[in-house]
């Protein structure tokens, strides 16, 4: 199963473009309830980001799991990514998209991806895009784990 793990920011459009780029079984999405409930009306969006993904989600057959925290704690962000990989199967093809949400999220879902010890390794994406915007899709697993070997982080 192919398993796509992010983070809502305000804005739901760096999770619609991952969804369409991935094409996920599943995909997790770590936010809070503002987050969820964000109407993103400066970018073009008239529901809120909850019904934005999951129409996204429809498209891909993608089935969304919510992780709801305390952005703003960082041991509830933890709690919550902790959850996500606990649903994670060995042989899950995993990708970790660490662009969007919170900087409490994105920093764990990113460091939580380069030191897993996993096989196969964690995919970790930059993928962004916004309406009328600039677009980045980017595959940085080796430059992260390269980054990290450098900082003898990871062997």
């Amino acid at each position: 199963m192919k398993v796509l793990i992010q983070g809502l920011g305000e804005v739901p459009a760096t999770i619609e473009f991952a969804l369409e780029r991935e094409r996920p079984d599943v995909t997790y999405i770590v936010c809070s309830d503002y987050q969820l409930n964000n109407i993103a009306s400066d970018a073009g969006y008239t529901e809120p980001n909850q019904a934005i993904i999951e129409a996204a989600a429809v498209k891909t057959n993608t089935k969304v799991v919510w992780e709801v925290c305390d952005i703003f704690d960082v041991n509830s962000v933890g709690e919550s990514i902790t959850r996500v990989f606990n649903h994670i199967n060995p042989g899950d093809e995993v990708v970790v998209n660490y662009t969007g949400g919170a900087a409490s999220v994105k920093l764990l879902l990113g460091i939580s991806a380069a030191v897993m010890p996993r096989t196969p390794p964690i995919r970790m994406i930059y993928a962004i895009k916004y309406p009328g915007g600039i677009e980045v899709f980017a595959d940085q697993t080796e430059a992260i784990k390269n980054i990290f070997q450098r900082l003898k982080i990871i062997t």
